[in-house]
């Protein structure tokens, strides 16, 4: 069996928003779900808009260089939500605006570009904007309930893309 290597492309959130998702991390703790945090200590607070399979770090990030003209978009956390398959997955929904569906967009065409292959459930089209609080929590039940402390909406700024280990959640780049 092949063992794929997956780097996902994130945008990292601004400091005030990453504690109030934080928070959220411990909410979700101390109820017994494993965040996002606790399955992958590197994990930072983040919207992911690709993720690609087999392609070193530095070249995706040399692929994307420049894909931003101006400065990264702006990011509403609007929403509690959960992908039911392939496994249960909680969320916090993101607002899909124009300006961040039109990164996914660029982002998806340099990877295609350069023949790099990517998780189809990124795709433009398909691509549901969020940032993951767990993923295989024990009970959505439990885990949506402790979530409802969530001060949404969430007001972000994306202060950096970069390029990052699945699952572990490290720096391995930064899109410039």
């Amino acid at each position: 069996m092949t063992r794929h290597v997956e780097h996902a492309v994130e945008l990292e959130l601004d400091g005030v928003a990453a504690a109030e998702v934080r928070a959220l991390f411990d909410a979700l703790e101390s109820t017994g779900i494993e965040s996002l945090a606790a399955s992958a200590p590197h994990v930072h607070p983040h919207v992911s808009v690709a993720v690609a399979r087999d392609a070193a770090p530095e070249l995706i990030a040399d692929v994307l260089a420049g894909v931003v003209a101006g400065p990264l978009p702006r990011l509403t956390l609007s929403s509690l939500g959960a992908f039911l398959a392939p496994a249960n997955v909680l969320f916090l929904g993101v607002t899909p605006t124009r300006e961040l569906l039109g990164l996914n967009a660029a982002v998806h065409v340099r990877l295609d570009h350069a023949g790099i292959l990517v998780r189809p459930i990124y795709r433009p089209g398909a691509y549901v904007p969020h940032c993951t609080l767990a993923m295989r929590p024990g009970s959505l039940d439990v885990a949506v309930r402790a979530s409802l402390v969530a001060p949404l909406p969430i007001e972000a700024a994306a202060v950096a893309m970069r390029v990052v280990e699945v699952p572990t959640g490290k720096v391995r780049a930064t899109v410039g």
